[in-house]
């Protein structure tokens, strides 16, 4: 299992536990409260945390050159103490599906995972991809399976009776049910959801490859033909920090493709992430990345699945032949 865990966001706590979660499994843990103060040490200071003009940083290290030593180890220290009231949530929060012990300032791995800790794990590397750049291909492959795993939890938000699909175009559902031509396929998609095209829209307009920024759809038929059905859209943003996911968050608003479908009733907009969202309170770290949206996050993601669905087993099979699973390898032997 290689890793690269590059800059580490140490004054975001959600996203510092991760850091120390994927150390964990890298190493076999445990990780301890000094470990964590070396990942500071050693990591390049993030653009947003840059100075002022009049604090100059000639050695990189995220605070002004002249701030003393101690007041340096003081501030590191509170970002650790954060960090690890941050996992203790997490170990509440998440129960059995959390493959960490939280011992003091110990992290230690489980010794055994089970279904829902592989979900979890695989959840955790897909919130940070950019660990894994140095494994060609595998960052793409991380948020390609985050998205299959989104479509059935999807179904788990929906009616049994509703039908889920999914819209990027190396899909199975995309090829069978629609087209691999966007051109073709929007207006397919229109019917499906029960929709007309917009008045003036015109194919040309369209390139013929692409997903026109639709991940998934999911749609309760309520008669034969008359549209006005319960549909939802859902877009996935495997990406660490919130700031990114605005476009993705746009896209799954119906709004976005006003000038491709038109509709009798609103769609309900939902955007799945794989990262834990959440402060040490259990509230969104930013409520308004959360606005106008139903936000599934890791621990929304988790509670909507049980340990022996299809989506939750094949994390187990990602990790395994990925090599993702770190030193306990035997772990996964009777879970697959």
């Amino acid at each position: 299992m290689q890793i690269d865990l590059g800059r580490v966001d140490k004054t975001q706590p959600h996203l510092f536990a991760d850091t120390l979660e994927i150390v964990c499994v890298a190493t076999g843990g445990p990780v301890s409260a000094t470990d964590a103060m070396g990942l500071i040490a050693t990591s390049v200071a993030p653009a947003e945390e840059g100075l002022s003009r009049d604090e100059p940083d000639l050695n990189d290290d995220g605070v002004p050159d002249e701030e003393a030593t101690s007041i340096t180890a003081e501030r590191h220290a509170i970002y650790v103490e954060e960090c690890f009231r941050q996992l203790e949530y997490r170990g509440g929060a998440f129960g059995a599906a959390y493959p960490f012990q939280v011992d003091g300032n110990l992290l230690k791995l489980s010794e055994r995972y089970n279904p829902l800790q592989c979900l979890y794990l695989f959840l955790l590397y897909a919130s940070r991809t950019r660990t894994f750049r140095n494994t060609r291909g595998l960052a793409q492959e991380l948020a390609d399976y985050f998205e299959l795993i989104s479509r059935d939890v999807l179904r788990k938000l929906m009616p049994s009776a509703a039908d889920v699909i999914m819209f990027g175009p190396n899909s199975d559902d995309r090829r069978k049910r629609f087209h691999t031509d966007l051109r073709t396929a929007l207006p397919m998609l229109a019917k499906f959801m029960g929709m007309q095209m917009a008045p003036d829209w015109k194919s040309e307009d369209e390139a013929a490859q692409g997903d026109a920024s639709i991940d998934l759809v999911g749609v309760q038929k309520l008669d034969d033909g008359q549209g006005g059905w319960n549909v939802f859209l859902g877009q996935c943003a495997a990406h660490e920090k919130h700031d990114s996911w605005k476009k993705k968050r746009a896209e799954a608003d119906l709004d976005y493709h006003r000038s491709r479908f038109h509709t009798k009733v609103r769609t309900q907009s939902v955007l799945f992430v794989p990262g834990c969202f959440r402060q040490t309170n259990g509230e969104w770290v930013n409520k308004a990345a959360a606005d106008n949206v139903i936000l599934m996050d890791r621990l929304r993601i988790l509670r909507a699945l049980q340990d022996q669905d299809p989506a939750v087993l094949s994390s187990c099979w990602f990790l395994r032949e990925k090599q993702l699973n770190g030193p306990a390898a035997h772990a996964f032997l009777d879970l697959i």
